[in-house]
Protein backbone atom coordinates (compact mmCIF):
# COMPACT_ATOMS: atom_id res chain seq x y z
CA UNK A 1 0.00 0.00 0.00
CA UNK A 2 1.24 3.45 -1.06
CA UNK A 3 1.86 5.96 1.57
CA UNK A 4 -0.69 8.62 -0.01
CA UNK A 5 -3.46 5.57 0.36
CA UNK A 6 -3.68 5.55 3.50
CA UNK A 7 -5.64 6.57 5.93
CA UNK A 8 -4.51 9.30 8.23
CA UNK A 9 -4.09 7.00 11.56
CA UNK A 10 -2.20 4.46 8.98
CA UNK A 11 0.18 6.92 7.77
CA UNK A 12 0.68 8.40 11.78
CA UNK A 13 1.25 4.69 12.53
CA UNK A 14 3.80 3.90 9.73
CA UNK A 15 5.59 7.40 10.53
CA UNK A 16 5.99 6.41 14.27
CA UNK A 17 7.68 2.76 12.39
CA UNK A 18 9.89 4.36 10.65
CA UNK A 19 10.84 6.69 13.52
CA UNK A 20 11.60 3.84 15.48
CA UNK A 21 13.27 1.33 12.86
CA UNK A 22 15.03 3.67 10.21
CA UNK A 23 16.37 1.70 7.36
CA UNK A 24 17.43 2.27 3.94
CA UNK A 25 16.55 0.81 0.59
CA UNK A 26 19.79 -1.64 0.84
CA UNK A 27 18.81 -2.63 4.30
CA UNK A 28 15.19 -3.47 3.20
CA UNK A 29 16.08 -5.74 0.33
CA UNK A 30 18.72 -7.78 2.64
CA UNK A 31 15.99 -8.11 4.80
CA UNK A 32 13.67 -9.28 1.84
CA UNK A 33 16.05 -11.71 1.00
CA UNK A 34 16.27 -12.89 4.20
CA UNK A 35 12.78 -14.11 4.25
CA UNK A 36 13.16 -14.99 1.19
CA UNK A 37 15.70 -17.82 1.71
CA UNK A 38 14.26 -18.50 5.16
CA UNK A 39 10.55 -19.42 3.53
CA UNK A 40 12.14 -21.49 1.04
CA UNK A 41 14.16 -23.67 3.86
CA UNK A 42 10.30 -23.84 5.12
CA UNK A 43 9.04 -25.14 2.06
CA UNK A 44 11.38 -27.50 1.50
CA UNK A 45 11.21 -28.82 4.81
CA UNK A 46 7.39 -29.13 4.67
CA UNK A 47 7.73 -31.16 1.64
CA UNK A 48 10.60 -33.34 2.75
CA UNK A 49 8.52 -34.10 5.84
CA UNK A 50 5.07 -34.81 3.96
CA UNK A 51 7.77 -37.37 2.13
CA UNK A 52 8.84 -38.69 5.23
CA UNK A 53 5.61 -39.35 6.68
CA UNK A 54 4.28 -41.17 3.56
CA UNK A 55 6.93 -43.46 3.54
CA UNK A 56 6.35 -44.58 6.84
CA UNK A 57 2.78 -44.71 6.10
CA UNK A 58 1.19 -42.33 7.47
CA UNK A 59 -0.68 -39.14 6.66
CA UNK A 60 0.82 -35.75 7.71
CA UNK A 61 -1.90 -34.00 7.94
CA UNK A 62 -0.19 -30.70 10.24
CA UNK A 63 2.22 -30.20 7.28
CA UNK A 64 -0.44 -30.22 4.40
CA UNK A 65 -1.78 -27.58 6.66
CA UNK A 66 0.88 -25.89 6.85
CA UNK A 67 1.59 -25.95 2.94
CA UNK A 68 -1.48 -25.19 2.23
CA UNK A 69 -1.61 -21.94 4.66
CA UNK A 70 2.16 -21.03 2.61
CA UNK A 71 0.34 -21.12 -0.73
CA UNK A 72 -2.34 -19.55 0.67
CA UNK A 73 -0.72 -16.63 2.32
CA UNK A 74 2.06 -16.35 -0.78
CA UNK A 75 -0.88 -15.95 -3.15
CA UNK A 76 -2.82 -13.15 -0.64
CA UNK A 77 -0.13 -11.20 -0.68
CA UNK A 78 0.07 -11.24 -4.55
CA UNK A 79 -3.25 -10.69 -4.55
CA UNK A 80 -3.15 -7.46 -1.97
CA UNK A 81 0.00 -6.06 -3.70
CA UNK A 82 -1.78 -6.31 -7.79
CA UNK A 83 1.04 -8.57 -8.72
CA UNK A 84 -0.06 -10.53 -12.43
CA UNK A 85 1.69 -12.41 -13.93
CA UNK A 86 0.69 -14.40 -17.20
CA UNK A 87 1.28 -18.14 -16.46
CA UNK A 88 4.88 -19.90 -17.81
CA UNK A 89 5.02 -23.19 -18.51
CA UNK A 90 8.24 -24.89 -20.07
CA UNK A 91 10.48 -21.33 -19.10
CA UNK A 92 7.87 -19.76 -21.42
CA UNK A 93 5.47 -16.76 -20.27
CA UNK A 94 1.92 -18.10 -22.62
CA UNK A 95 0.50 -15.32 -24.92
CA UNK A 96 -2.40 -13.43 -23.14
CA UNK A 97 -4.34 -12.72 -26.73
CA UNK A 98 -7.98 -14.38 -26.93
CA UNK A 99 -6.44 -15.96 -30.30
CA UNK A 100 -3.76 -17.76 -28.28
CA UNK A 101 -6.32 -19.53 -26.46
CA UNK A 102 -5.86 -22.86 -27.86
CA UNK A 103 -2.26 -22.56 -27.87
CA UNK A 104 -2.08 -21.89 -24.31
CA UNK A 105 -4.65 -25.20 -23.89
CA UNK A 106 -1.97 -27.02 -25.85
CA UNK A 107 1.10 -26.01 -23.20
CA UNK A 108 -1.50 -26.80 -20.67
CA UNK A 109 -2.44 -30.20 -22.02
CA UNK A 110 1.17 -31.06 -22.38
CA UNK A 111 2.42 -30.03 -18.86
CA UNK A 112 -0.40 -31.80 -17.55
CA UNK A 113 0.18 -35.14 -19.58
CA UNK A 114 3.82 -34.78 -18.45
CA UNK A 115 2.98 -33.92 -14.68
CA UNK A 116 0.38 -37.33 -15.14
CA UNK A 117 2.72 -39.26 -16.92
CA UNK A 118 5.71 -38.91 -13.87
CA UNK A 119 3.32 -39.15 -11.22
CA UNK A 120 1.54 -42.33 -12.53
CA UNK A 121 4.65 -44.07 -13.50
CA UNK A 122 6.35 -43.16 -9.92
CA UNK A 123 3.06 -44.51 -8.11
CA UNK A 124 3.03 -47.88 -10.24
CA UNK A 125 7.10 -48.25 -10.34
CA UNK A 126 7.34 -47.82 -6.77
CA UNK A 127 4.62 -50.09 -5.53
CA UNK A 128 5.45 -53.55 -7.67
CA UNK A 129 2.73 -55.80 -6.33
CA UNK A 130 0.18 -52.89 -7.64
CA UNK A 131 1.86 -52.91 -10.74
CA UNK A 132 1.69 -56.99 -11.47
CA UNK A 133 -2.41 -56.86 -10.08
CA UNK A 134 -3.49 -53.81 -11.85
CA UNK A 135 -1.13 -53.85 -15.16
CA UNK A 136 -1.31 -51.59 -17.88
CA UNK A 137 -4.79 -51.18 -17.91
CA UNK A 138 -4.47 -49.64 -13.58
CA UNK A 139 -1.41 -47.64 -15.06
CA UNK A 140 -3.63 -46.14 -17.96
CA UNK A 141 -6.45 -45.71 -15.88
CA UNK A 142 -4.39 -43.60 -13.33
CA UNK A 143 -2.79 -41.55 -16.36
CA UNK A 144 -6.09 -40.31 -17.26
CA UNK A 145 -7.49 -39.20 -13.95
CA UNK A 146 -4.39 -37.62 -13.15
CA UNK A 147 -4.24 -36.61 -16.94
CA UNK A 148 -7.93 -34.93 -16.29
CA UNK A 149 -7.56 -33.45 -12.87
CA UNK A 150 -4.26 -32.02 -13.49
CA UNK A 151 -5.16 -30.41 -16.74
CA UNK A 152 -8.82 -28.95 -15.46
CA UNK A 153 -6.23 -27.46 -12.49
CA UNK A 154 -3.90 -26.21 -14.86
CA UNK A 155 -6.47 -24.68 -17.54
CA UNK A 156 -8.55 -22.89 -14.54
CA UNK A 157 -5.53 -21.42 -13.13
CA UNK A 158 -4.13 -20.76 -16.26
CA UNK A 159 -7.14 -19.07 -17.92
CA UNK A 160 -7.99 -17.35 -14.27
CA UNK A 161 -4.24 -15.43 -14.09
CA UNK A 162 -4.56 -14.49 -18.09
CA UNK A 163 -7.90 -12.88 -17.65
CA UNK A 164 -6.66 -11.18 -14.56
CA UNK A 165 -3.69 -9.89 -16.40
CA UNK A 166 -5.49 -8.90 -19.56
CA UNK A 167 -7.91 -6.93 -17.16
CA UNK A 168 -4.99 -5.24 -15.31
CA UNK A 169 -3.11 -4.27 -18.32
CA UNK A 170 -6.64 -2.65 -19.74
CA UNK A 171 -7.27 -0.40 -16.24
CA UNK A 172 -3.55 0.51 -16.78
CA UNK A 173 -3.88 1.69 -20.16
CA UNK A 174 -7.62 3.30 -19.43
CA UNK A 175 -5.73 5.52 -16.55
CA UNK A 176 -2.79 6.12 -19.08
CA UNK A 177 -5.01 7.66 -21.59
CA UNK A 178 -7.60 9.34 -19.09
CA UNK A 179 -6.02 13.00 -18.89
CA UNK A 180 -8.28 14.47 -16.20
Amino acid sequence: MKYSEMTPSQQKTADKIRKAYPTDERISQVNEKRLAVAGVIAVFYVIVRIIYVGFKGGLAVPELVLLFLMVLAMWGVELQNNVHELPKHFGKELDPAPAARGRRIGFYALAAALLAGTWTAAAHFLNIAAWKAEGADGFLTDFLISFAVIFLINLLLGEWEVRSYNRYQKQLEAEENDLT
